[in-house]
């Protein structure tokens, strides 16, 4: 078997880990009376475990109140300190991303309205399948390397039955 046959079976093990992709679920928890909490995790009911969580609050929602993570349980809690409808986004790195919409009316937050999202938003492809990637490309310039290398040293090597330095009558 080439080493070509061997290199497309090697990527064709690595990169089916896109096919195990999965949604993702927000939950906005009660919390003590002040303090909001939520829950970001997966469709699969696992836990976004240290995800990258930015609040955007509702008078500058384009810019950060805050940036954090959450737990290894998926929960993160924030206190907002104004009303209106504080939105919340959290990143796992690996494509998935999760936002919920928490409105605060007088001091008391009130009803949330989680969102989801399986897409990467920055284009990126998931660690897994890059790292896959990588080592595929890496590895199939290698084989591709050894594979001419061999065939030019077998142009070039003489008939059999002749000497490599007899010249040819004619």
């Amino acid at each position: 078997m080439s080493l070509f046959v061997y290199s497309l079976l090697t990527a064709s093990l690595l990169l089916p880990a896109a096919a195990f992709a999965h949604g993702v679920e927000v939950a906005d928890v009660t919390g003590q009376a002040g303090v909001r909490t939520v829950r970001f995790g997966y469709t699969d009911g696992e836990f976004m475990l240290f995800a990258k969580v930015k609040v955007y609050p509702p008078s500058t929602p384009d810019a950060t109140a805050q940036e954090s993570m959450t737990d290894r349980d998926g929960y993160f809690s924030f206190v907002p300190f104004e009303n209106g409808d504080w939105r919340l986004t959290a990143e796992d790195g690996m494509g998935h991303m999760g936002e919920i919409v928490v409105t605060v009316a007088d001091g008391t937050p009130r009803e949330a309205a989680p969102q989801a999202e399986n897409a990467a938003p920055s284009g990126r492809l998931p660690r897994q399948i890059a790292i896959a990637l990588g080592l595929s490309v890496i590895f199939n310039v290698f084989a591709f390397w050894y594979l001419t290398g061999r065939k030019l040293k077998k142009k070039g090597k003489p008939a059999d039955g002749a000497s490599p330095g007899a010249a040819h009558a004619h």
